[in-house]
């Protein structure tokens, strides 16, 4: 999110599927390697280009697959209805005009992009919404939302980088309350989706597709030609989605040292027995961590 970059690689992240720059940033010293020996860097995209450093010769490092990750590429489409006619079957694309219309009819419809600007006061307004929207939603699925631990975090630090044209806020509102809110997070051309929740009493609008739709005409209009929805398999990516990519963890480790290596295998171990219950459709589907932490809590609480 503050656009870092880990110290073992060069200051330069390119997007290979559009061939640009999406970060620079600063190029981080590599200090105290010999205390940890062992370090891992976490959900890197394989479109994303890093380029290591040139690292002193007993720092060895290990990248294991660990996700598929789900992505719109529009870089070949000149406009949305381009899209929508390649991804989209003629039923659906229906279904989903007549979605909008019937949502526009029957409540007073408006879409805000917040990209450069927003008022501080309607800011902390729609944070407490998308919170509450979240933990009803997840309450109801039992399943327990990470984010809602660290939201303090994420509004202190969401804000700026908004005015910075490097996060937005997606918004449909009805009236004045806020009924869908999506979080992106932006370089250079490319966006990555990071949250995204809407009221369910509208559940009956398909309030997920028609904000995806808002947000792509965005994407088109000004620019952006790359929308990432990130990890985790769902219909919905499933359908807006035409390209998936695996997410790598590299872990880096001293070569030299004897409790390094012995952590790496524990760590390397580890991550390929999870992938290992991934691909065989146990972790993720037959069982779903973010339900059992959900009841563990309500055990503990």
């Amino acid at each position: 999110m503050r656009g870092s970059i880990a110290p073992f690689y060069g200051k330069d992240v390119r997007n290979k599927l559009t061939d640009e720059i999406i970060c620079s940033g600063e190029e981080n010293e590599l200090h105290n390697f010999n205390n940890f020996n062992i370090s891992t860097v976490w959900d890197i995209p394989e479109y994303l280009e890093v380029t290591q450093k040139n690292l002193n010769p007993k720092i060895k490092v290990t990248k294991i697959k660990q996700y598929t990750g789900f992505l719109i590429d529009l870089s070949t489409f000149a406009k949305p209805d381009e899209f929508l006619n390649v991804q989209l079957s003629s039923r659906n694309r229906k279904k989903l005009r007549s979605k909008i219309r019937k949502l526009e009819t029957e409540h007073k419809i408006r879409y805000s992009f917040y990209h450069g600007f927003i008022d501080k006061e309607e800011y902390d307004r729609l944070f407490l919404e998308l919170y509450n929207l979240l933990e009803h939603r997840f309450e109801e699925k039992k399943m327990l939302n990470n984010n809602l631990g660290k939201w303090d975090y994420y509004q202190e630090i969401v804000y700026p980088l908004i005015l910075e044209k490097r996060a937005s806020l997606f918004v449909i509102y009805d009236g004045n309350k806020p009924i869908t809110i999506a979080l992106q997070f932006h370089l250079a051309h490319t966006v990555f989706s990071y949250i995204q929740c809407y009221d369910i009493a509208y559940s009956q609008y398909n309030m997920g597709d028609i904000s995806m739709a808002k947000r792509l005409e965005w994407c088109f209009e000004n620019g952006f030609n790359v929308l990432d929805l990130s990890m985790g398999e769902t219909d919905y990516k499933l359908k807006w989605c035409n390209h998936q990519y695996n997410l790598y963890f590299h872990l880096f480790y001293n070569s030299k040292s004897i409790s390094a290596q012995y952590r790496k295998n524990l760590i390397l171990g580890k991550l390929k027995f999870k992938q290992y219950l991934r691909d065989k459709e146990i972790l993720g589907k037959l069982i779903r961590l973010d339900k059992i932490k959900y009841q563990i809590k309500k055990l503990t609480t």
